[in-house]
C-alpha cells in the first residue's frame, strides 16, 4: 500500500504544471499499470459526492483510485483525493464538508509565493482530534525544484488513533456476550466482563478511545419495519445514536442496511428443557412389567386358581375333603410369595400341574424382584427432548425472548414448514420468566447455546452436580456474532484488525471458559451456608440408602390391603344378621 500511495502522491504533485486533461490521462495510465499486479481494475468515474461538491466549489479535483495490498483478497478499493484550491479558506471549507466525512484520504493543495520562488502548500484534515471535531493541518510543501519538504505522510490512516474521543455502543444484556449493571434512570450502563466487552476493551486500548454502552430505548435487538428502517440496537446505529452495536448475529437483512464487522464467534440456536422427572415412587410396583405382561399374569393366576380348585375337587370325590374357592386362591397366591402349600394333591396329574406351576411362579417372581430392585436403586428417567420435531410433538409450550431479534426474524419470515408450524404457537417472555417456566417443566426456551448454558448454570440448584435442565443436542440456524457499524464507516478496517487478533490469539474462547467459571463462582456465593453444607453432604454420599420415598409403593399397597380388609369386614357385619335369619 505504501508504494502505491507514494506513487499517487508523486504523480499528482509532479504533474500539477500540466493541463488537467493531460494530468488525468497520464495519471490513469501509470496507476493502472501499477495496479495490474493486483488484478483487473475498471475505470472509475468521478464519485457522486464530488459531483455534489462541484455545485458549491470550483477547485480542480484529481482523483486516484488504488487497491491496497491488504484488501486485494476482498477486492475492495480505496479512494485517494487531491484537490487544488485557490486559498486556505476554500481548502478548509472543502476538507471539513460533512459530505466527505467518510472519506479518509483527501488532500488539498494551495499555491503559495514568496520573494524568491513559488511552491504548493499541502493541507490535510485530521478527522479525529482531541478537541472532538475535525481539524485542518498544514503538513508539507512542494516545489518543482526541491520536491516535498519533508517525509510526512500526506495520506495517513485517519482511524489509527481516535485521540481519546468517546464512542457510543448499543447493546442488550446477553450473557456471555454482553454483561452490565443497569443505572437507574439512565440508558447508559456499567459494563462488566463478557465476550463483547472484553473485545471492545482491546479495540478501545489499541485505537485510543473511550466508550459508553447504552441500552436501546425500545429494549429490542432490532427488527426491520415496513418503512425499511430498523428498531432496537440496529435502529440506534442506523440513525446515528450509536457508533457500533454489540451482541448481534449476522443476517443478510441487517447487512443490507449496516456494515458488519468480521465474525468473531460462531454459534447456532438450540433449546433448553427440564429433564423429565423420575416416575412417581408408587409406580415402581407396576413398572417392572408392561401392561400386556400384567394382563397375562392376572389371567394365568385366575386360570391357576380354577385348575387347582378343579384338581382338588376331583381328588375330594375320592377320599379327601372339599376345597373352598377362597382357599384355592390363597394357596396359588402363596406360591408367588415363596410360601409352601399344605394339602398337596396326591394323584399324579395334580402333582405334575403343581410342579410346572411352581416353576412358572419362580420365574415370574424372580423377574419381578430383580426389575423392582433396579428401579428402586436407579429410578428410570425418560429420555430428554433433543430435536425440534420431538419438541413440536411434545406437550410442552415453547417460545423466544420478548426482545425482538434474529430469532424472531428467522421464525417469522422462514418458509421452512417446521419453522412455520412452530411460529404459529410461539410464545414470548422475558429471560427470567422463560427460565422459570422451564424449571417448572412446562416450557422450552429457544436461544443460542452459550446463552442457554449460562442460564443452566444460573438456575442449577447445585453447580457441582448434574443439573436438572437439559440443552438439546440438535442445533439449527448456525451463524456468527458481529458488530454492526454505519454504512461506509471509515473505522471498519481498524476494528476488524484488532478483532481478528483477538480471534487468532484464542482470546475469545479463553474469555468464554473464564466467564463460565466466574458465573459458577458467582452463583455459589449466592448460596446460603446451610445450602452449601447440604450440597457437601449430598456430594459425599456414595451408597444408595432406601428412604420412605423409595418404599412409597409398599406402604401404599399396605394401606390398600387394610382398606380392602376393613371394607369386606363392614360388608360381612352388614350381611351377617340377614344370613342368620335365613
Amino acid at each position: 500500500m505504501g508504494s502505491l500511495t507514494h506513487l499517487a502522491a508523486a504523480l499528482l504533485f509532479g504533474l500539477l504544471i500540466v493541463k488537467p486533461s493531460a494530468v488525468m490521462q497520464r495519471l490513469s495510465a501509470t496507476v493502472a499499470a501499477e495496479v495490474d499486479i493486483f488484478g483487473n481494475m475498471e475505470a472509475i468515474q468521478a464519485s457522486t459526492v464530488m459531483n455534489l461538491l462541484a455545485e458549491q466549489y470550483t477547485p480542480q479535483c484529481l482523483r486516484a483510485v488504488i487497491m491496497p495490498e491488504e484488501d486485494a483478497s476482498s477486492n475492495k478499493l480505496t479512494q485517494y483525493f487531491l484537490v487544488h484550491a485557490k486559498d486556505f479558506v476554500e481548502a478548509e471549507r472543502l476538507l471539513l464538508d460533512q459530505r466527505l466525512r467518510k472519506e479518509q484520504y483527501i488532500v488539498a493543495i494551495i499555491p503559495q509565493k514568496n520573494q524568491n520562488s513559488s511552491y504548493w502548500r499541502v493541507i490535510i484534515r485530521q478527522l479525529l482530534h482531541p478537541s472532538g471535531s475535525p481539524k485542518v493541518l498544514s503538513v508539507n510543501k512542494w516545489s518543482s525544484v526541491t520536491g516535498l519538504a519533508n517525509t510526512n505522510d500526506i495520506f495517513p490512516d485517519q482511524m489509527a488513533d481516535f485521540c481519546g474521543i468517546k464512542l457510543v455502543g448499543s447493546g442488550l444484556y446477553y450473557r456471555p456476550y454482553v454483561d452490565y449493571e443497569v443505572v437507574e434512570g439512565s440508558r447508559v450502563v456499567v459494563p462488566k466482563p463478557s465476550i463483547d466487552i472484553n473485545t471492545l476493551d482491546a479495540v478501545a486500548y489499541k485505537l485510543n478511545f473511550t466508550y459508553d454502552i447504552v441500552m436501546p430505548a425500545d429494549g429490542e435487538w432490532g427488527v426491520l419495519k415496513d418503512d425499511g428502517h430498523w428498531t432496537g440496537i440496529m435502529g440506534d446505529v442506523e440513525f446515528g445514536r450509536a457508533n457500533f452495536s454489540l451482541g448481534l448475529v449476522m443476517m443478510q437483512e441487517r447487512a443490507n442496511s449496516l456494515d458488519p464487522t468480521m465474525m468473531y464467534f460462531m454459534e447456532a440456536l438450540t433449546f433448553i428443557t427440564a429433564k423429565s422427572p423420575p416416575r412417581a415412587p408408587w409406580q415402581n410396583l407396576i413398572t417392572p412389567f408392561q401392561l400386556k405382561v400384567w394382563v397375562c399374569v392376572v389371567v394365568s393366576v385366575c386360570g391357576g386358581v380354577l385348575n387347582y380348585h378343579v384338581f382338588y375337587h376331583i381328588q375330594a370325590t375320592i377320599s379327601t375333603s372339599r376345597l373352598l374357592e377362597s382357599h384355592a386362591f390363597m394357596r396359588i397366591l402363596a406360591s408367588f410369595l415363596s410360601q409352601s402349600l399344605y394339602g398337596y394333591l396326591w394323584h399324579a396329574a395334580g402333582r405334575v400341574y403343581l410342579g410346572f406351576w411352581f416353576l412358572y411362579a419362580f420365574l415370574v417372581t424372580t423377574h419381578y424382584k430383580t426389575s423392582l430392585t433396579s428401579n428402586l436403586a436407579v429410578p428410570f428417567i425418560p429420555p430428554p427432548l433433543d430435536t425440534l420435531q420431538q419438541l413440536l410433538g411434545s406437550n410442552l409450550k415453547y417460545g423466544l425472548d420478548e426482545n425482538k431479534g434474529s430469532r424472531h426474524q428467522l421464525f417469522s419470515t422462514s418458509r421452512l414448514l417446521l419453522y412455520h408450524r412452530m411460529w404459529r404457537n410461539m410464545q414470548f417472555y422475558s429471560d427470567d420468566n422463560s427460565m422459570r417456566m422451564v424449571v417448572e417443566g412446562t416450557y422450552s426456551y429457544i436461544n443460542y447455546r452459550s446463552f442457554l448454558m449460562i442460564q443452566m448454570l444460573r438456575h442449577n440448584s447445585n453447580p457441582k452436580r448434574k443439573t436438572d435442565l437439559h440443552v438439546a443436542t440438535e442445533e439449527f440456524f448456525p451463524t456468527g456474532s458481529v458488530w454492526f457499524l454505519p454504512k461506509g464507516a471509515p473505522y471498519m478496517k481498524n476494528f476488524n484488525a484488532v478483532m481478528w487478533r483477538c480471534v487468532e490469539d484464542g482470546l475469545i474462547n479463553k474469555w468464554l471458559y473464564d466467564l463460565y467459571a466466574v458465573y459458577v463462582k458467582e452463583y455459589e456465593d449466592q448460596m446460603s451456608s446451610q445450602e452449601q453444607q447440604d450440597t457437601a453432604i449430598e456430594t459425599d454420599t456414595r451408597l444408595v440408602v432406601f428412604t420412605l420415598n423409595h418404599l412409597q409403593g409398599a406402604f401404599f399397597l399396605f394401606s390398600l390391603g387394610h382398606g380392602c380388609g376393613l371394607l369386606l369386614l363392614s360388608l360381612e357385619l352388614l350381611l351377617a344378621p340377614h344370613t342368620s335369619s335365613t
